[in-house]
């Protein structure tokens, strides 16, 4: 399916933690690697600043204060500079939080919640079964998946938005093994599309940016473009914090298998920096 509105895309790093590469790639590096948190600001026609995802901010520092959250801060260092913060890369685009309209939540980790306290007048968007998981959880089993319910704002049941309430869309064989999509404002201009395996049910976006290229913002389904254009999994240590270990690796196999039947399309996983370094504008500008 070909979404039919284009938006101005921007992507922005918010923070960033240090793993050894091996951890999240197979085969990889011993060596200390930094992964960027992603938060893209999308810019539509008629919806006016939307978020995909916020980022890391200082509500991290305040949620993991206490034990057991406090092992979260020793496990994944976290640097959040001045320059990265949200409400800084924000404004260099003429957007204030106050005018962000909506956050499109991929999945529920705190390096992709974390500044959802920080949008007052934001709804938020999601699948159901992502926040069916808070649902009787306690602190250390919510933990144990990497998600701070501190994170999330006091009425952010009442601003909640089902992605599953969406008009449901074949996306055709180009997008097998992912069939369906959810057409989140009846325009065709941005879909929802499960990526299932990383959390309970993590949401992908398909859209097209201002030069008409198509887009899938992946969230973790991946953690860098290597791991699926090498189909490199994660190492097993990272196991435990997977939903699913069968479903990450055949969504791992069905990234692989649309973006080489679709040349144009580029996958963009949450934490690879390399990825977000060349859909800079001046990056792009360069490629011209």
């Amino acid at each position: 399916m070909k979404p039919a509105s284009r938006l101005r895309v921007h992507l922005l790093q918010v923070g960033h933690c240090r793993h050894p590469e091996w951890v999240t790639l197979r085969g990889g590096r011993w060596t200390s690697a930094e992964f960027p948190a992603l938060a893209a600001l999308l810019i539509h026609p008629r919806h006016g600043a939307l978020l995909y995802d916020t980022g890391y901010s200082a509500h991290f520092e305040a949620a993991t204060q206490r034990f057991p959250e406090r092992l979260y801060r020793w496990i994944t260092p976290v640097q959040l500079p001045a320059t990265q913060t949200l409400q800084q890369q924000l404004a260099r685009h003429g957007v204030a939080p106050a005018d962000v309209a909506r956050v499109l939540i991929s999945h529920l980790h705190a390096d992709h919640i974390a500044g959802l306290r920080d949008l007052p007048r934001a709804r938020f968007t999601a699948l159901r079964a992502e926040i069916a998981q808070l649902r009787d959880v306690g602190r250390l089993r919510a933990l144990m998946h990497a998600v701070l319910p501190a994170l999330l704002p006091d009425d952010f049941a009442a601003r909640l938005d089902y992605a599953d309430d969406a008009p449901a869309r074949d996306l055709g064989p180009l997008w097998a093994p992912f069939a369906r999509g959810f057409d989140l404002f009846g325009d065709g201009s941005l879909i929802a599309v499960p990526l299932p395996g990383h959390s309970s049910a993590q949401m992908g976006l398909l859209l097209r940016d201002a030069d008409d290229r198509p887009l899938l913002l992946a969230a973790d389904a991946c953690w860098s473009a290597r791991a699926w254009r090498e189909q490199r999994m994660p190492s097993l240590l990272a196991r435990p914090l997977m939903h699913d270990w069968a479903a990450y690796r055949t969504t791992l196999a069905g990234l692989l298998a649309v973006a080489t039947r679709q040349p144009d399309l580029l996958i963009v996983p949450s934490h690879c920096g390399a990825t977000i370094a060349s859909y800079s504008p001046r990056a792009q500008e360069r490629a011209a």
